[in-house]
């Protein structure tokens, strides 16, 4: 094997004379020329003379492979490699046009609190999300808080800036809570009062009056809304901010209904009366216990013949006919009761309903916190909280379109 490395070392000095120059077989006497001593032309010589193109600039030992003594194997430094980290681009916020239009769903829970209640009643409801009210509703009057009030909706927002909106909405709002009884604190003394002792005095159950509310209504309303930058890249807008704004809502339920539960309260159940079955404000949560009944209100035409003297109590009760001639389910003077709900067509033959405070349309007004966050300038989630006829805590998503922002 040894004897075969000459040969093979003389053809790559004749083939590749770079190669030729760094091999330790290679032959000087040869070098430029060919094997039948053939003088080199002009050209060739030019050849010779000229440099290589991979050539080592000169003086430059660093370009030198230390393990081989090769100037062609080494690498060669170049001092602007240095600079290069520093030229690297830094990304951004983006720049220039953003989509200022969107559609959008929003949605959440209404709650009108039962603190605000508290102040003026002595037994209420109110709609919680839950099925308990809890110690606090237990000493403050609260009897049911089933059911939850809401809001729901679709709007157009128009993004003057990226910090201010405009936006235009469409809803439906749900504000119905639980029928109960409700009595004026100065009706029913809470920190005295133990037990019913009956009219004209501030004891007394009777002057409660089964409350019904449904304000169903569908909104109309505008927002103005402001939110400063958070965080902001070419994929994603994080903002938070505030705002207001008002509507209108057009009533679509039946509004508040509110008929006296009559003097001498008792209960009806199970095709009896009940006697000293509502003697406290917790027994005003079940209305088999403090059933509505049927009384003669001096002050009010209960049969709409234009005189104010109707049918005792008695008589109604014997006949199970209201004054006005309506059958009454129960075939007595009670209104046909369940726990929670009592029959709408007795109590609206009893004569005695009160729907004053209803309003056809009602004012909305808004005044609210916001968090957005924009991914990709095309899709948005938004978290909202504050005053809407009452608190309110919900969220929603938009579709961003269209372009025609302008960052200034």
């Amino acid at each position: 094997m040894r004897l075969l490395l000459p040969p093979i070392a003389l053809a790559t000095s004749l083939l590749i004379p770079a190669a030729a120059e760094a091999s330790p077989f290679s032959v000087p006497s040869l070098r430029g020329f060919d094997l039948v001593h053939s003088q080199p032309t002009e050209d060739a010589g030019d050849e010779l003379d000229a440099p290589e193109d991979d050539a080592v600039p000169t003086g430059d030992e660093s370009a030198i492979d230390p393990t081989t003594g090769d100037p062609t194997e080494g690498e060669i430094l170049d001092d602007d490699d240095d600079d290069d980290d520093d030229d690297l681009p830094v990304r951004k916020p983006k720049k220039g046009d953003f989509n200022a239009n969107a559609f959008g769903l929003y949605g959440g829970i209404h709650l009108v609190p039962s603190y605000f209640l508290n102040t003026a009643l002595a037994s209420y409801s109110n709609s919680l999300c839950r099925n308990k009210v809890g110690k606090w509703g237990e000493e403050n009057g609260l009897v049911k808080v089933q059911g939850c009030n809401y809001y729901v909706g679709g709007n157009y927002t128009r993004r003057v800036s990226r910090a201010f909106d405009v936006n235009v909405g469409l809803g439906y709002l749900h504000i119905q809570p639980p029928d109960s009884l409700w009595i004026d604190k100065d009706e029913w003394k809470r920190e005295s009062c133990t037990s019913d002792t009956g009219s004209g005095t501030s004891c007394n159950l009777g002057a409660a009056d089964y409350t019904k509310i449904d304000l169903r209504m569908f909104t109309a309303e505008v927002n103005f809304v402001g939110r400063g930058t958070l965080y902001r890249n070419a994929d994603i807008e994080i903002q938070l901010g505030g705002g207001g704004g008002v509507g209108l809502g057009v009533l679509i339920g039946e509004g508040v209904a509110r008929t006296p539960l009559g003097p001498n309260p008792s209960g009806f159940s199970g095709g009896m009366e009940t006697p000293g079955s509502c003697q406290t404000l917790a027994d005003t949560a079940d209305f088999r216990k403090c059933t509505p009944r049927y009384f003669d209100d001096a002050d009010i035409d209960q049969s709409g013949d234009g005189f104010k003297m109707d049918l005792s109590r008695e008589q109604v009760h014997i006949a199970g006919v209201a004054p006005n001639g309506t059958k009454i389910s129960t075939e007595n003077s009670f209104a046909g009761c369940t726990k929670d709900k009592c029959n709408g067509s007795d109590l609206a033959a009893f004569g005695t309903t009160e729907t004053g405070g209803t309003w056809p349309v009602y004012p909305v007004i808004n005044i609210f916190g916001s968090f957005r966050m924009i991914v990709k300038d095309v899709f948005g989630i938004t978290i909202d909280g504050g005053i809407k006829n009452g608190f309110f805590f919900g969220g929603g998503m938009q579709y961003y379109f269209g372009g025609g922002g302008k960052d200034k």
